[in-house]
């Protein structure tokens, strides 16, 4: 291992670490190009920006992320295969930046710094709005869904005109680069807000990935043990697990379904089940939790929810927004709708997969109870991510219509039908004739 001089020695300004709180990553989601720029004068202050597209990340070192002294120290390696030599060396701003989304040509100044006409402010908040939507972080998309539940306008009144504003740039690039109305049907549903998948996927398992639903930080500490444990021990399954609130019944109840437990099929159902009770425990509790440093911290909302620390931890950064409370030393952890919609796919997702892509019609109807919706709430969410809901028989006693759900079944239809094909369809509404 050797130690390379970082900003702290050498005067460079590096490296720097940088987050996106908006779940954009360089790579997948794009290419983007870097600057750093630092100021001189003062120790560690250095403003990072990634531009991808239209759109500009902009971090700074000095933001209200990296205020006080840091918890921990953090370090960029680097490490040489043919060597086998790892470098390393300190970060240079003593933090991790946020690298928060800017849309070219607003003007995110104080208000009154400029001087603006009516149209160009409503134009500017429009283009904000649509801009925090597609990338802002769960703070800043809480903030101003608050602010814009107060007021009522044009806007908010007849939602149409957004997406008149959407399709008419869509058939403006349309008629510039000659495309087809398919193209443009294409182009506008391309964008959807749905847990992470892959539109051009054939089979239910390359649709949507578990490691991609579970957050990075939860995979390793999902408790995997725990359900095998109670596959061969019913008293522990139901006296413990069970009696305690650690899984719920919807989770418990499905573990005696996999015959072979060892296989990759069954690991992976596994794992599913072990993310299933702490998503289900978190949409079916309060929307609202605090973090006390005082009384523990996160580790006492660990044991009052019965969900592991590093999982608990995981799901809060992607799941809800964080604002400081009223208090010294509290953390207030809140879910706003989209957020709650999110966690809801989320818990269908990993729902589908612990099923292995299939929920008959007992699971659908134990799901359902579990969660709290009426099977159409159910049908709509999961045709929204591409699954198809047949009618089904199931429990004579219940009085709620239940479904059979699957995800891209086997079918002889060449070439095979993709996620994207699945997607519910753009209605548009016919022309009128004119008499």
């Amino acid at each position: 291992m050797q130690h390379v001089e970082g900003a702290s020695t050498s005067g460079r300004p590096g490296p720097l670490a940088v987050y996106f709180p908006s779940g954009f990553q360089p790579g997948r989601d794009g290419s983007c190009s870097w600057e750093v720029h630092s100021n001189t004068a003062r120790h560690n202050d250095h403003i990072v920006i990634a531009r991808a597209g239209d759109v500009d990340f902009v971090g700074s070192s000095r933001s209200a992320d990296a205020e006080g002294a840091p918890a921990c120290k953090y370090a960029v390696g680097v490490l040489d295969k043919q060597t086998g030599v790892l470098s390393y060396a300190e970060v240079g701003s003593g933090s991790i930046v946020r690298m928060e989304s800017r849309a070219r040509g607003v003007n995110y100044g104080p208000t009154g710094t400029v001087t603006e006409q009516d149209g160009d402010i409503q134009a500017r908040i429009l283009q904000n709005k649509r801009l925090v939507q597609a990338f802002g972080s769960t703070r800043r998309k809480r903030q101003l869904e608050q602010k814009e539940g107060a007021k009522v306008g044009d806007d908010n009144v007849l939602a149409m005109d957004a997406v008149e504003d959407v399709l008419a740039a869509a058939s403006d690039k349309a008629a510039l680069e000659k495309m087809t109305k398919d193209d443009v049907l294409r182009t506008v549903t391309n964008i959807r807000h749905i847990p992470p998948h892959h539109p051009e996927a054939t089979t239910a398992s390359a649709a949507y990935r578990l490691e991609e639903l579970v957050p990075e930080e939860a995979w390793d500490a999902l408790e995997v043990s725990r359900l095998k444990r109670a596959m061969e021990d019913e008293s522990y399954r139901d006296e413990v697990l069970r009696a305690k609130g650690i899984f719920p019944g919807v989770v418990l109840d499905r573990l005696a379904l996999i015959t072979a437990p060892e296989g990759p099929a069954a690991q992976r159902r596994l794992r599913a089940m072990a993310f299933l009770g702490p998503l289900i425990s978190l949409y079916t509790g309060r929307y609202r939790l605090n973090v006390e440093a005082q009384k523990g911290g996160l580790k006492a909302v660990s044991a009052r929810t019965r969900i592991q620390e590093d999982v608990l931890r995981g799901c809060l950064d992607r799941f809800y927004s964080r604002a400081k409370g009223e208090e010294e030393g509290v953390e207030v952890y809140s879910r706003t709708k989209e957020q709650a919609r999110m966690l809801l796919l989320h818990v269908l997702v990993t729902a589908l997969i612990a099923e292995d892509y299939s929920l008959g019609a007992r699971q659908f109807e134990a799901l359902r109870a579990a969660l709290k919706l009426t099977p159409q709430d159910m049908v709509t969410h999961y045709r929204e991510l591409g699954c198809t809901c047949e009618k089904a028989a199931g429990d004579a006693a219940s009085p709620m219509k239940q479904y059979k759900v699957t995800l891209l079944p086997a079918s002889a239809k060449q070439p095979p039908r993709t996620l994207a094909d699945m997607f519910p369809k753009l209605q548009l509404a016919r022309a009128r004739a004119k008499k």
